[in-house]
C-alpha cells in the first residue's frame, strides 16, 4: 500500500528537518491505523509557487549529501522530480518526495502540476494550463479552494470538468475544507466522467501549519520501486482499476476562522 499527500506546500517558514520528520510520522500513524502489513511506502508531491523551490535543496543532497537535513538519509532516483528519504527512526520505511508546481490561471484559479519538473508558466487560461502540465508529464489537478469555486469560476470549471479530457487529470479536495463547508457538487460531476479525486493537506504559510501535512491524502494499493517511483505513481493513479482512498479529517469551524483570519492579517 502506498500513502500520499497530494497537496504540499513546504513554506519558508518551516524548519525542513522538522517538516519531514512530522510528515514521516503522519504518514507511518495512517498507515498503521489501516492495518497494513508491508513496510510503509508514503509519497509527498510537492505544489511549489514560483518563488519556491524546496525539491532542488533535496535534489541536491541525493547527489552530493552535505548533512542539510540531518538525520536522513536522501537518495536521488533515476527520476530527476523524485527522491527517496529514509530515517533511522523508521527503518524500513521510504517517503518519496516528487517536483511540482502550483500554477495560477489567467482566471485566478488554481492548477496543481504534480509528480513534474517542468516549468509551467502563470497567468494561462485553464485548459491550455492543464495541456501544458500533461506535455511535460505531469498530474494536473484542479484543487477546492476557499471561495475559488464559487461565481463565474465555478462556472468555469464546471463547464471545463464537463468538456476536458480524463487523462492525467484531477480534482483535488483538501485539509482545509471546513467541516460545515459541504463536499463539492463539481467532484461528483468529475467523477462522472471518469476525472478521479485526489486528496491533499495544502499547509498554510502560518505558525504550526507544518502539523497537517500527510494528516490529508489518499491511499493506494500498489508498489514502487526505487528507481522510476513517479512514474509509477502516475500510471497507478490514472488506472481506472486502482481505487483512491481518501483519509484524513476536516479542520473545525473555529481552527478554520482561525487560519482565514491569519491569512488576511498576514496579507495586511
Amino acid at each position: 500500500m502506498i500513502v500520499l499527500d497530494a497537496h504540499v506546500h513546504i513554506q519558508p517558514r518551516f524548519d525542513l528537518n522538522d517538516f519531514l520528520m512530522i510528515a514521516l510520522e503522519n504518514f507511518q500513524l495512517r498507515h498503521r491505523e489501516s492495518g497494513a502489513q508491508d513496510s510503509l511506502t508514503s509519497c509527498l508531491l510537492l505544489a511549489e509557487g514560483k518563488s519556491l523551490d524546496f525539491f532542488s535543496v533535496l535534489g541536491k543532497e541525493g547527489r552530493q549529501p552535505t548533512g542539510r537535513v540531518a538525520g536522513w538519509q536522501v537518495r536521488a532516483t533515476a527520476e530527476d522530480h523524485a527522491v527517496q528519504l529514509s530515517h533511522a527512526s523508521y527503518p524500513g520505511a521510504r517517503m518519496f518526495v516528487m517536483a511540482g508546481r502550483q500554477v495560477i490561471t489567467e482566471e485566478k484559479l488554481e492548477v496543481l502540476a504534480l509528480a513534474t519538473s517542468a516549468e509551467i508558466a502563470n497567468g494561462r487560461p485553464l485548459a491550455e494550463t492543464v495541456d501544458a502540465v500533461r506535455s511535460g508529464g505531469g498530474l494536473a489537478v484542479l484543487p477546492w479552494g476557499v471561495g475559488k469555486w464559487l461565481g463565474k469560476r465555478g462556472e468555469l470549471v464546471g463547464r471545463f470538468l464537463q468538456e476536458a479530457s480524463p487523462e492525467s487529470l484531477f480534482v483535488g479536495d483538501n485539509g482545509g475544507r471546513p467541516v460545515f463547508w459541504p463536499r463539492p457538487a463539481l467532484f461528483d460531476r468529475a467523477q462522472r466522467r471518469g476525472i478521479r479525486l485526489l486528496s491533499g493537506s495544502d499547509p498554510l504559510p502560518l505558525a504550526g501549519e507544518e502539523s497537517r501535512v500527510a494528516t490529508f491524502g489518499a491511499m493506494i494499493d500498489g508498489e514502487l520501486s526505487d528507481a522510476l517511483p513517479a512514474a509509477e505513481l502516475k500510471s497507478l493513479l490514472c488506472n481506472p482499476r486502482i481505487s483512491i482512498t481518501p483519509f484524513g479529517n476536516q479542520v473545525g469551524l473555529l481552527q478554520f476562522f482561525r487560519m482565514q483570519l491569519g491569512l488576511r492579517l498576514q496579507k495586511k
